[in-house]
């Protein structure tokens, strides 16, 4: 019983490698309109635990549809969507770890599309996008916490005043990002890592997995990490 367990358990995995590879060669070969088609049903077929990460891979659709055809790119997409689909058919044991390294990855993902077409426009479409990234980023937020924390789904004032505190927070970093004198790539790697507070920190504080350890561990390699961005990086003043 269990070598037949385990041989199914192996067939689905590799059914889903193969659903992934065909994700990331039709986005590469195909027109954008023709491979939503084909990336809609590769996720919801089979459709029942469709809801769980369908926001995540609505994003990754849409990250795709602003990325030029790339085979480094396509295997990122692909490794995504395979991650998608793990989560979705339940095949991984962590799955909160893997939920959010998903997020994580998606988050730095937009951030560089945004600054990568908007830089330093401080006009009134670049705030447009702003409050609609940092829409995306919230979502994506409370997506995550909503699946792992039954009290947060539940308790809807808690859930809005969440939903609106990392979005505010979000907007302003990313405004905070635009008048950085740094090109796309220095802009979005500093907005990510001053996200990550918001995507490490405030989900274990609502999980009640907050220490003091996690708290300084965290924020040391974040420190670190900004520093030696901000070090590295050809101020253009």
């Amino acid at each position: 019983m269990a070598e037949r367990l385990k041989s199914i358990s192996k067939r689905i995995h590799w059914s889903l490698v193969l659903k992934a590879a065909i994700f990331a060669v039709a986005w590469f070969a195909l027109p954008f309109w023709l491979f939503a088609l084909v990336a809609l049903y590769l996720y919801f077929t089979p459709f029942p635990g469709s809801a769980k990460v369908a926001l995540p891979f609505l994003v990754l659709l849409l990250i795709s549809a602003f990325e030029g055809p790339s085979v480094g790119f396509a295997l990122i997409f692909g490794i995504l969507f395979y991650g998608i689909l793990l989560i979705k058919d339940l095949l991984i044991i962590d799955r909160k770890s893997a939920y959010q390294i998903l997020i994580l990855v998606l988050s730095y993902l937009l951030f560089r599309i945004f600054f990568m077409n908007v830089g330093g426009d401080f006009g009134g479409l670049s705030l447009f996008y702003s409050f609609f990234v940092a829409g995306i980023f919230s979502l994506m937020l409370s997506s995550f916490i909503g699946n792992f924390s039954d009290a947060f789904r539940d308790t809807r004032p808690f859930q809005r005043t969440i939903n609106w505190m990392s979005f505010i927070l979000m907007w302003q970093l990313l405004i905070v990002g635009l008048f950085l004198p740094l090109d796309f790539v220095y802009q979005s790697a500093i907005v990510f890592l001053l996200s990550m507070v918001l995507i490490d920190l405030l989900p274990s504080y609502i999980f009640g997995q907050l220490s003091r350890v996690k708290t300084l561990v965290s924020s040391s390699a974040i420190f670190v990490l900004l520093t030696i961005i901000v070090a590295s990086a050809r101020w253009g003043l």
